[in-house]
């Protein structure tokens, strides 16, 4: 018997859900061990456009329930029996806006989480600069609460800096300062914040951050009883002049003793919000000074960052983590070397301009090339309308021998494809 063999006769609670085929998938492949998975969403135009949830991937799990999943209390009502007993084994979330909340439910409801303090430090990236307190791994920072702290949270901070929303995901809002006058642009503009992107209300603070200088990648792991077992890093290339990210490979070969410098850094941070169990993906900036932390993040890494980890090591974190959500104490083995291939890339499309997508060329020709195009979105959709992670239009992915030779084959496929918009009246 297989662990994933687990999941026959369990019921899953899926709050909400990150875009993209991968979490899709993910939620089927558990279904397909025999798992029942009741989808809970406060509304479905975040993931179909306007289109039926019913036509949508999402829509074809066992259970849709519609529930203001913003408040703990209303999803621990919809999970209960008329006794105050779950209704269900497990309750999970991937969406960043629900990780919190959904973990809040979980502890009241008397299931596994990842332990809420931990997911609050997460999300609340003040909190998590505040954890890790005199770490190397933490960088100079102040959380800007009104006007009068600018100053000399900027002098304490230090130029270039990183001027950024608190509790926001998906690089919403995130904006490098090179002098005075662009952090004070970046805090008139981020202080005017005042609700999340899925709605949430926001009292307008900004974070700033000592800029660090280096190489920026991520740290794939899954924590187990609050012992973390890491699957490895990823490389990250940044969009042009933004700070998109473009481009990933799997496995990043660093020398075992800058590999293990990282895993120590990522390691302690975890423990230092006791994070209980679950995914995380951390991202890391490689400094002369050594690792430094950028931000936890409580889930599963997106851009095919986690179908990298499985096609390289030989486990599926999607299964991993949704067994540990339901108590089924799983602890993942794989590693490099262990999967289908030795390595994955994959490089993001974004269109040149933002607009109407009309269509796109070259889809054919890169495939050729041995690699998959997995688009998500589709002509007549309003693309590229915020600087954020979710300016693209879809993935180029490949396998390679090596990581290397996987983004080589993914870069050289992708500058085969050209995508149209067309301006849209403003």
């Amino acid at each position: 018997m297989t662990a994933y063999e687990g999941f026959q006769g369990k019921r899953l609670a899926v709050v909400e859900s990150m875009l993209h085929d991968a979490f899709y998938s993910g939620i089927h492949r558990a279904r397909d061990f025999g798992c029942e998975v009741w989808l809970l969403v406060q509304g479905e135009e975040w993931y179909t456009g306007g289109g039926p949830l019913a036509e949508h991937p999402l829509g074809k799990v066992d259970r849709v329930l519609h529930v203001d999943t913003h408040d703990w209390r209303a999803v621990v009502d919809v999970l209960t029996d008329d006794d105050g007993k779950p209704l269900v084994d497990g309750v999970l979330s991937f969406s960043d806006y629900h990780t919190e909340a959904t973990a809040r439910a979980a502890e009241a409801l008397g299931l596994p989480s990842q332990g809420l303090e931990a997911v609050r430090a997460a999300n609340h990236k003040h909190l998590l600069r505040s954890a890790l307190g005199e770490d190397p791994a933490n960088v100079r920072w102040r959380l800007v609460t009104c006007a009068d702290e600018l100053d000399e949270a900027i002098a304490h901070v230090g130029l270039p800096l990183i001027a950024k929303p608190p509790s926001e995901a998906i690089s919403y809002g995130v904006r490098k300062c090179g002098t005075r006058a662009e952090a004070v642009d970046a805090w008139r503009e981020l202080s005017g914040i005042r609700q999340s992107l899925r709605g949430q209300p926001r009292p307008g603070y900004v974070l700033l951050e000592e800029f660090a200088r280096g190489t920026e990648i991520s740290v794939e792991s899954m924590t187990v009883d609050g012992v973390t077992h890491f699957f490895g890093a990823t490389s990250k290339y940044l969009h042009k002049q933004t700070m998109l990210e473009e481009a990933h490979s799997f496995p990043l070969a660093l020398d075992p003793d800058v590999w293990e410098a990282v895993r120590s850094c990522v390691d302690r941070t975890l423990r230092a919000v006791d994070y209980r169990q679950g995914p995380a993906h951390t991202e890391v900036m490689l400094t002369e000074d050594g690792p430094r932390v950028v931000e936890v993040n409580p889930r599963l890494p997106a851009h095919m960052i986690s179908t990298m980890v499985t096609d390289v090591c030989g486990t599926n974190p999607h299964l991993d983590a949704k067994l540990l959500a339901l108590g089924l104490g799983h602890v993942p083995d794989g590693k490099p070397g262990q999967g289908v291939a030795g390595g994955a890339a994959v490089v993001v499309l974004f269109p040149e301009e933002s607009g109407e997508f009309t269509h796109i060329d070259g889809i054919d020709e890169a495939e050729r090339l041995g690699v998959s195009v997995r688009l998500h979105h589709e002509p007549g959709d309003l693309v590229a309308e915020r600087l954020d992670n979710s300016a693209s239009v879809g993935f180029v992915y490949a396998h390679g021998s090596t990581a290397e030779d996987a983004l080589d084959k993914a870069r050289r496929a992708a500058a085969r494809i050209h995508i149209h918009t067309r301006r849209t009246a403003p």
